[in-house]
């Protein structure tokens, strides 16, 4: 098992009273059945035995993952491309609402293929895209004309530079939850 990370301690805020919650089967990828666990202190939920960094590629790799992929191949892809057009705009007025601005410099962490980043920068938003997925990167490029930084540049980006930064899906993929919050925060 050292290809799998085994969590002895909450990953957000080190608690040791984690404890197994439900089982979850991936149907859409692998197959396979994770163990999802939650921390009594701060009631964050996470994937228990997940996948270290250098073995997580595959389960990414898929044809059949539309947030790397953006396939519209099939049924359920079909229903989540219909489905995206009414989130963008639910997502880009929560932003608004939250943040109070109009515009301004957006990171968004995970931006997969960039339907998110590009709804933002044509509503007037100057947008920064993380993203690990190659393939994902490359689809942004392709389909938006959006250039995103892998996850290790996140710590070469200016302090204080950006008004609001999201997470959308993000943080259950995320193996160094920590560096990536103590970024941010900077």
């Amino acid at each position: 098992m050292n290809d799998r990370i085994l969590y002895r301690q909450c990953p957000a805020c080190k608690s040791v009273a984690i404890s197994k919650f439900f089982l979850c089967k991936d149907y859409t990828v692998s197959k396979q059945t994770f163990e999802v666990w939650e921390c009594s202190s701060c009631t964050l939920r996470f994937t228990q035995k997940v996948p270290n960094e250098q073995h997580i590629g595959p389960y990414y790799q898929s044809a059949d993952y539309v947030s790397h992929s953006d396939t519209q191949k099939g049924l359920v892809n079909k229903l989540y491309h219909w489905v995206r057009k009414f989130t963008l705009k639910s997502k880009r007025s929560l932003l608004r609402k939250a943040s109070g601005l109009t515009y301004g410099n957006l990171l968004d962490a995970g931006a997969g293929t960039g339907a998110f980043a590009h709804t933002m920068a044509q509503a007037g938003w100057s947008v920064t895209g993380i993203e690990p997925d190659e393939t994902a990167r490359l689809n942004a490029l392709t389909s938006y004309g959006l250039s995103f930084e892998v996850p290790a540049k996140l710590i070469l980006l200016s302090a204080g530079y950006f008004d609001v930064i999201t997470l959308w899906h993000v943080l259950e993929h995320v193996h160094d939850l920590h560096g990536y919050l103590a970024s941010f925060n900077r």
